[in-house]
């Protein structure tokens, strides 16, 4: 029996989407601007907030920004409680069944000023720091702080082991009731110009076993449209290729709800 999967795999480059843009004062040293939203959790659009989109001062590239209240929202539809104290977005329970991953005994603490950090059962963990930026909320009229949705996602993927994409303008959400899981990863994860990188990684059904004969579909690679390759009878997948510019790259493989990924340096 085939799973059609439908996966699609794609590599960001930096460039952010934005279909509206208005100029907003925020309480940071660069312009931002809004951007509609749609957020949609286990495919269904919950709320439509406007994100903003303005330098991460990690990375110094544009991404996008989520007021934190709306992240919150979304993750309550679907039972995972939160908190938020002005630095700490603290998840203090789960839906009955969800298992969570608080591996790697992370340092408790303040985060510093202008950072933000996701802690799991009040214990103020920095499982991910995050960068924040205060900017007003369109719908409010009153300024609110905005999550990253790159950090955001890392840690819901990570720590709360949910499925989520992100294409510019919908941010999809899926429990883990809800998905089956990607395995991903790049070797190596550094690599020259011109080098050989292999993808590989394992498609899992929601009862943990691999899906066999599925056909995926990797989109975005570097000097290839398209990508059509299968997994074998234990869900395993893997292929070859090459980046002809330095940088870092996000391959990611996902069904169009969701997605996981991998970052690959090149030199």
């Amino acid at each position: 029996m085939k799973y059609k999967a439908g996966l699609t795999g794609l590599i960001a480059f930096g460039a952010v989407s934005v279909q509206v843009l208005m100029p907003v004062v925020a309480h940071a040293n660069t312009s931002v601007e809004y951007a509609p939203t749609s957020i949609q959790v286990t495919g269904q659009s919950s709320l439509n907030p406007k994100h903003v989109v303005s330098n991460d001062p990690w990375s110094g590239k544009p991404t996008s920004w989520l007021p934190v209240y709306y992240l919150q929202q979304a993750l309550k539809s679907i039972g995972v409680q939160t908190t938020w104290n002005g630095n700490t977005l603290d998840v203090t329970s789960t839906p009955s069944g969800w298992n969570v991953n608080v591996s790697g005994a992370p340092q408790t603490g303040t985060a510093p000023t202008g950072q933000m950090q996701f802690s799991i059962n009040g214990n103020q963990y920095d499982f991910i720091r995050a960068p924040k930026l205060v900017a007003k909320d369109p719908a409010s009229g009153v300024e609110t702080t905005y999550v990253p949705v790159y950090y955001a996602d890392l840690f819901l993927q990570q720590r709360l082991l949910m499925g989520v994409a992100w294409d510019g303008d919908t941010w999809n959400m899926a429990t883990q009731k809800d998905i089956s899981k990607i395995q991903i990863t790049a070797t190596p994860s550094t690599a020259n110009v011109g080098q050989e990188v292999t993808i590989s990684g394992k498609l899992l059904l929601q009862n943990g076993a691999g899906a066999p004969d599925a056909q995926l579909s990797v989109l975005g690679l570097p000097n290839t449209n398209n990508k059509t390759i299968s997994t074998n009878l234990q869900g395993d997948f893997s292929f070859t290729t090459t980046f002809d510019k330095s940088g870092t790259y996000q391959v990611s493989v996902g069904d169009g709800k969701v997605s996981w990924h991998v970052n690959v340096t090149v030199k």
